[in-house]
């Protein structure tokens, strides 16, 4: 019985993974809904407002030089494996690597792959990719569990951690994992021969590696944690109790199969917030925290592979060459990315309220027919655009047609319907990266017959189902009613959210009945004999 609900679970797993994201989403932004539900939106855009634009340059300083301390993970497990590079030609794969893969679940497990494609121009071979990706992991582990000891040893009743029951066992708990990561450099320091583990066989590094794992994944806590710390430290939030909560926050995100551990991450640190603090306030600094350390580096990436993309091809069998080669491959994932990011940064901006100011302005240049239709449509282009993504990793070219001219449209639209200059900014600078990969697009196949991953629909459902939410928590003071559908005014916002909600579904269901209906009508195998 245990074989077969095995084999069922194996078979069935590509659909039961992101069908189990899509639940711990709904339940960490339910979480995040119960925490705010005494606070308007007007509350959360005013704590945006009121971070002053130097800690948010801050924040992104740390996160750079927190970018470059992640290349020591590579450093350090190409040495273990045998692979020595030198520091200045690990640099573009590795950001790359964990910029993509730092937005992905589980990312240093799931980051094994990626450094192989990166890294296969330089001679990595599969074998040794395991091995980086496994030294990997074990750096990032013993440095979590050494800095989450030494915070429970020295402040184990940290008040960010609301339940009392913890503190009592805090200093044992620290004790332990200090000890446990003790434990580990003393083996390295002891033990030359392989470790053996039921049929599994473990090669230990030097204990100078070991020490130098140690240093780097502290380094890497410390400045990862510090990107958010400073967006918070104004609101009088202990270092330690913060580092504590972030830490937690961090082990329940690699625990919890969600990409960059999106919602999970934010509800936990909005729980153990400290008391007193509001949760407008620390919501805020998380969301620029996501600006500062995992867009603006995707978008990094992005840029660096659309950069490759033309270089000159005089350089053809350098290593360097090579290498970039490795990045090459990443562009449709990357592009594929980038356009459903674009798509959803459409939805959730249309979602939320237009600054008065810029409604204002834009009011007495345009006849509101051209505002309430122009928001209608960019919901409709952010909703395609999310469809398209799936296309560009396909590789299909009607899909990079498509995209490119619904970028441009994008771009006109985000400036009629708000003025919202930085929105039409991101779609201009992915349109950009889009045209430098056209040579990236060759398939013409139709998307109505194109394999379709479990994964995209659920990913999709998860963006309108944040856009829906985001929009009735923004207007939910408002009184819904039949004639609000039909309201047209300048400050209408809560009618042309309601109306875009109906033009994203619309969307959705006829791209469903299109893969249905094609499906249908697709014209049979031919069978032999």
């Amino acid at each position: 019985m245990l074989t077969r609900v095995r084999a069922y679970l194996g078979r069935r797993r590509a659909t039961l993974t992101p069908v189990l994201n899509l639940m711990l989403f709904a339940v960490a932004i339910w979480v995040v809904n119960r925490v705010l539900a005494e606070y308007r939106y007007d509350e959360i855009v005013g704590a945006l407002a009121a971070v002053p634009i130097g800690t948010v340059g801050l924040a992104l300083l740390i996160s750079a030089v927190a970018y470059l301390a992640l290349v020591g993970y590579d450093y350090l497990a190409f040495r273990f494996a045998g692979h020595p590079l030198p520091l200045r030609s690990m640099l573009i794969p590795s950001f790359v690597a964990w910029a993509v893969s730092n937005t992905a679940p589980a990312s240093v497990l799931t980051g094994g792959g990626l450094r192989y494609r990166l890294y296969a121009g330089l001679g990595l071979t599969p074998a040794e990719a395991a091995v980086v990706a496994a030294f990997n992991v074990l750096t990032y582990v013993v440095g979590l569990l050494a800095l989450v000891g030494l915070v429970l040893l020295l402040h184990p009743a940290t008040g960010m951690l609301a339940a009392g029951w913890l503190a009592l066992p805090g200093r044992t708990v620290g004790v332990g994992l200090l000890l446990a990561v003790g434990g580990y450099l003393l083996a390295t320091y002891l033990r030359r021969a392989p470790v053996r583990v039921l049929r599994w066989e473990f090669s230990l590094p030097s204990f100078r590696l070991a020490l130098s794992q140690l240093g780097v994944s502290s380094l890497d806590w410390l400045l990862s944690s510090g990107a958010l710390y400073v967006l918070l430290a104004r609101l009088g939030v202990s270092y330690l109790d913060f580092l504590g909560a972030f830490l937690i926050a961090q082990m329940a995100t690699q625990l919890l199969p969600l990409p960059g551990g999106i919602g999970v991450f934010e509800a936990v640190v909005l729980v153990l917030r400290p008391h007193g603090v509001a949760a407008p306030a620390v919501l805020a600094a998380l969301l620029l925290y996501r600006v500062a350390y995992y867009l603006v580096p995707l978008l990094a990436a992005g840029v660096l592979i659309a950069v490759r993309e033309v270089v000159d091809a005089r350089r053809r069998g350098k290593p360097l060459e090579a290498l970039l080669e490795g990045v090459t491959s990443l562009a449709p994932h990357a592009l594929a990315f980038v356009t459903f990011l674009s798509g959803a940064v459409l939805l959730l901006t249309g979602a939320v309220p237009t600054d008065l100011r810029r409604l204002a302005w834009l009011g007495d240049l345009l006849p509101l027919a051209a505002i309430e239709v122009s928001h209608f449509l960019a919901s409709v282009v952010g909703a395609v655009l999310l469809i398209l993504a799936w296309g560009l990793e396909r590789r299909a070219r009607l899909a990079y047609r498509l995209a490119q001219g619904l970028f441009s449209v994008g771009i006109a639209l985000a400036l009629l319907r708000s003025a919202n200059v930085l929105v039409a900014l991101l779609l201009g600078v992915a349109l950009l990266i889009l045209h430098a990969a056209a040579d990236e697009f060759p398939r013409a196949v139709s998307l109505l017959h194109e394999p379709l991953p479990a994964g995209w629909p659920l990913a999709i459902a998860t963006v309108l189902g944040l856009t829906l939410w985001l929009g009735l928590f923004a207007y939910r003071h408002d009184t819904y009613s039949g004639q609000l559908w039909w309201r047209f005014a300048l400050n209408g916002d809560a009618p042309r959210f309601l109306r875009a909600s109906v033009g994203m579904g619309i969307v959705v269901l006829l791209f469903a009945l299109g893969r249905l209906l094609g499906h249908r009508g697709a014209p049979a195998a031919p069978t032999e004999g």
